[in-house]
């Protein structure tokens, strides 16, 4: 029997095409959703813009203030850092400086709290709380954050999170107590089960984590048991 194998060629364009060009984006983190939206976090504008290609205006403040004022107040974001996109549109952002996590629910109207998660919502100008402090402060608790630097979602949206400064991912089930499942919390270090100041962090298909371990020049892979 002749069995036939197709082969996918990936090849990409050598010629980038700017499609942001806004001078004071100095833009740090990407997402995409599924209709091809662009959400572009803006630390030093300390907001997120979203961008649909096509439209006549294109880009949309989402998260944090148009004039890139920063703050902890629920209608600020200070030095955001990273963002993600789950399936049904809703958008994360990491508030770094803020030390928290907020969403922002595609469609809705008005925020709302769930299991202690930050939600933002379309058109809203408040937040309410999913991870971390909701008035900035760091810390090491399991409620806490310091200094998060990088978020990824799985498929049933748990929430992955670089806690950097206390070096340790922290993995969030639909409830603000959080779960160690990589370093040791408040110590650096470069053996096998140790981060140093981890800043991002990804899943692959068998939910196996990799951990980009920026302070000892690595990255880990955690493989799921």
């Amino acid at each position: 029997m002749l069995l036939l194998a197709t082969i996918v060629s990936y090849v990409w364009n050598s010629t980038g095409t700017a499609v942001v060009t806004n001078p004071s984006s100095q833009p740090n983190a990407l997402a995409v959703d599924s209709s091809n939206a662009l959400y572009v976090v803006e630390s030093a504008q300390n907001r997120v813009q979203k961008y649909v290609f096509g439209a006549s205006n294109n880009s949309t403040t989402v998260a944090g203030q148009m004039n890139g004022a920063s703050g902890s107040t629920s209608d600020f974001l200070n030095g955001p850092s990273d963002v993600a996109v789950d399936s049904s549109g809703n958008v994360y952002v990491l508030d770094k400086l803020n030390n928290r996590v907020q969403l922002w629910n595609s469609g809705a109207s008005n925020g709302t709290t769930v299991a202690g998660f930050i939600r933002w919502t379309l058109g809203a100008s408040n937040w309410t709380l999913i991870a971390g402090s909701a008035n900035g402060v760091a810390g090491s608790s399991s409620t806490m954050l310091n200094t998060p630097m990088g978020l990824t979602l799985d498929p049933s949206g748990n929430i992955y999170v670089a806690d950097s400064l206390n070096h340790r991912i922290q993995f969030f089930a639909n409830q603000s107590n959080g779960t160690t499942i990589a370093g040791i919390t408040g110590a650096a270090g470069s053996s096998a089960t140790q981060l140093n100041i981890p800043q991002g962090v990804a899943l692959d298909s068998q939910l196996n984590l990799y951990v980009a371990d920026w302070g000892n020049d690595r990255v880990q892979k955690f493989s799921r048991s």
